[in-house]
């Protein structure tokens, strides 16, 4: 099985993370039915309510993960009471299909476990089947259910 470290981004690291998980998030949006415009804006809107002060939110990680030198995805979380909740976890595009995203998710639950944390939740795009049936192996159950209709 793949295996993964988990180290954390530094401020410098952080800042073209976050313009491009932004814009990644723009794309998950617009792929859930708004317009690109839509989405752009409703990401903005996300990730500023979401990170105030940046990288140096409160209860925000922040964290590449490697296989041996090589960097194959990140994840960011945020901590309340004892649960961890994962905001956005990623593999890079070369290396998908090859276990890294099974394995940053067993990195986080190792990192939750060490920081006696209770409970891991997630959201995904209802179109992201691959994350979703993952994420189902991993023994998550959905908790919710978003709708919406175009009119």
């Amino acid at each position: 099985m793949t295996d993964v470290r988990l180290e954390p981004m530094t401020e410098d690291q952080y800042k073209p993370w976050r313009a491009e998980a932004e814009a990644h998030h723009a794309q998950s949006v617009a792929a859930s039915g708004r317009s690109a415009q839509d989405a752009a804006r409703n990401a903005a809107d996300t990730y500023a309510q979401l990170l105030p002060d940046e990288f140096a939110t409160p209860d925000h990680h922040f964290w590449y993960a490697y296989d041996g030198d090589r960097r194959v995805g990140f994840l960011w979380v945020k901590v309340t009471h004892d649960t961890a909740f994962v905001y956005n976890i990623a593999v890079e595009p070369d290396v998908r299909r090859q276990g890294y995203g099974r394995a940053i998710m067993l990195a986080a639950e190792r990192w939750c476990h060490d920081n006696a944390l209770t409970r891991i939740g997630l959201h995904v795009f209802a179109h992201n089947t691959g994350a979703r049936a993952l994420y189902e192996q991993l023994g998550f159950t959905e908790t919710g259910r978003n709708m919406a209709k175009d009119l």
